[in-house]
């Protein structure tokens, strides 16, 4: 059986505090750090701050991506990292993450792609 070419991993974090789900900046904080902690190469990204409140962001890598998208009237978000390559970078990332947000439950995927 031939290898993947890379790991999607969609989860969606519940019980989330809201003061990191509302602004871009503690999110970026967080994505950033723990992209760079996982060894993911970061070559662009994208913030937007929805009003009242409320996040879409996205960055960037060379192995692909990783994204989230924030409702923070419902303590949730849902996060995407997709990588080719090692899929073990990409786990990593989301268990920094997963252990920032601090979520009551995580609904957790790996998928593998191609």
């Amino acid at each position: 059986m031939e290898m993947a070419a890379g790991i999607h991993i969609l989860a969606e974090l519940w019980d989330c505090r809201k003061e990191l789900l509302e602004r871009v900046e503690p999110l970026k904080q967080i994505f950033d750090s723990c992209v760079e902690k996982a060894g993911l190469r970061k070559v662009g990204e994208a913030w937007h701050q929805f009003e009242p409140f409320g996040v879409t962001g996205i960055i960037l890598i060379s192995e692909s991506h990783v994204s989230v998208h924030t409702w923070p009237e419902k303590s949730y978000c849902a996060v995407d990292i997709f990588t080719c390559g090692d899929s073990e970078s990409a786990k990593k990332a989301f268990e920094l993450i997963r252990q920032r947000m601090a979520p009551g439950k995580v609904d957790y995927k790996e998928i593998p792609r191609g």
